[in-house]
C-alpha cells in the first residue's frame, strides 16, 4: 500500500512540474526559465528535479509533449464530432482557440509556436519533436477538410493536406501579430477570410 501511495505521489509531483513548466515557458521562454523557478512555483523541494527528469532539455521536451497531448485531445474532440457538420467543426476549433487566447489577454501565444521560433533552429531534439507535432495537428485538420465539399471554394485546387498546412501557416502568422498587438484582430481576420474562401456558398447564404 505504501509503495502504491509513493508511486501515485511521484506521478502527481511529476505532473505538477510539467504543468508549471508549461505555464512558465509559455509566459517567458524556455531559455529564460530556470530549474529553480520551476521548483519554486511547483512547491517541490530543491534537488528533486533530477529525480523526475535527467536534464532541463529532457524536461522541456516532455513539457512540449504534455502541451501537445492536451491540444490534440481538444482538437480530436472537436474535429471528430460527427454530430456537427465538418465545416462547423473547423470553425469551432479556431473560435475556441481564439477565446482561449482572449482569456490570456492575447499574450503568451501558442507554446508550440513559441518553442518552434525559439529552439527549432538551434536544438535538433526540439526540432524533431516539434516537426512531428506540427504534422499531427495538420493531419487532423486535413481529415476534417477532406469531408467538406470544396466545390467552388478557394481551396479546391489544393489537396486536403495542403489546405491544412496553409491554414496552420496562416494561423501561426496571425498568432504572432496577436502577441504584438495584444488583440484578436488578426485572428478574426483569419477566420473571416478562411471560411469565406473555404465555403463561400455557406457564408453567402
Amino acid at each position: 500500500m505504501v509503495r502504491m501511495q509513493n508511486i501515485e505521489s511521484n506521478k502527481q509531483t511529476r505532473s505538477r512540474l510539467l504543468k508549471v513548466g508549461m505555464e512558465l515557458i509559455r509566459t517567458k521562454s524556455f531559455s529564460a526559465v530556470g530549474i529553480n523557478d520551476i521548483l519554486k512555483a511547483s512547491d517541490v523541494p530543491r534537488g528533486s528535479f533530477y529525480h523526475y527528469f535527467d536534464s532541463k532539455e529532457v524536461f522541456g521536451l516532455e513539457v512540449a509533449q504534455y502541451y501537445h497531448d492536451q491540444q490534440m485531445a481538444a482538437l480530436r474532440g472537436l474535429l471528430r464530432d460527427d454530430k456537427i457538420l465538418p465545416l462547423d467543426r473547423l470553425k469551432a476549433f479556431f473560435r475556441k482557440s481564439r477565446r482561449e487566447f482572449e482569456s490570456r489577454k492575447f499574450k503568451d501565444g501558442c507554446l508550440m509556436c513559441n518553442l518552434s521560433t525559439e529552439l527549432a533552429d538551434t536544438n535538433t531534439a526540439f526540432r524533431k519533436l516539434l516537426k512531428g507535432h506540427w504534422r499531427e495537428v495538420s493531419a487532423e485538420i486535413a481529415g476534417c477538410i477532406g469531408v467538406i465539399d470544396q466545390t467552388g471554394s478557394g481551396f479546391s485546387h489544393l489537396t486536403s493536406e495542403e489546405a491544412a498546412d496553409w491554414l496552420l501557416n496562416a494561423w501561426s502568422g496571425a498568432l504572432s501579430r496577436m502577441k504584438a498587438e495584444r488583440n484578436d484582430a488578426a485572428l478574426r481576420l483569419f477566420e473571416k477570410s478562411v471560411f469565406l474562401t473555404l465555403a463561400p456558398e455557406v457564408n453567402n447564404a
